[in-house]
Order: C-alpha cells, then sequence, then structure tokens
C-alpha cells in the first residue's frame, strides 16, 4: 500500500469512530505518520470536500469527516485563481 493511500486510509478510519476532534487528537491517534504528512494529507482531504478544517481563532483546529453536500465550498478560493491579480477599473 502506497503511503499515500495509508495515510487517507488511516485518516478517515478515525473520523469514521470520532466524526469530529481536534487536530492535535488527531496528529496523537495517528503515530505511524509525522505532524507534517498528517497535515498535509487533511489539507488535502479539506480541498477535495471529504473533511471539514475550521480554526477557533486561538491555534486550535477541529476536523469533522464530511458526507457528500455538507462541505462550505465557498470559503475556499477558486482552483487556478491568482489572488495578486487584481482587476483595475478604468
Amino acid at each position: 500500500m502506497s503511503q499515500h493511500k495509508a495515510i487517507t486510509d488511516r485518516i478517515l478510519e478515525q473520523l469514521r469512530c470520532a466524526p469530529e476532534c481536534e487536530l492535535e487528537e488527531l496528529v496523537y491517534s495517528c503515530p505511524e505518520f509525522t505532524w507534517h504528512e498528517t497535515l498535509l494529507e487533511l489539507v488535502r482531504l479539506n480541498r477535495t470536500g471529504e473533511v471539514k478544517l475550521k480554526s477557533n481563532g486561538r491555534g486550535i483546529y477541529h476536523i469533522r469527516l464530511c458526507s457528500s453536500g455538507q462541505h462550505d465550498y465557498h470559503t475556499h478560493r477558486e482552483v487556478g485563481r491568482d489572488p495578486t491579480r487584481v482587476k483595475r477599473r478604468p
């Protein structure tokens, strides 16, 4: 099994057992992966709409497993959009 598939499966397995948790809890429940590997995979899963990452504004992140249709796609930037390009009005 590839490393990518292994970490994806492990994260989703943990979230099926506890559909909402803090980032720190999830990282500690996956000791076979580094903090960085876990975070990168969570960011990818967030972008695909499989999980939702939410900050409480004090450095604590909550993760929730999404069922189809639950993810708020409007909170993410558009793919391929360059945020440095601003249209100027004449």
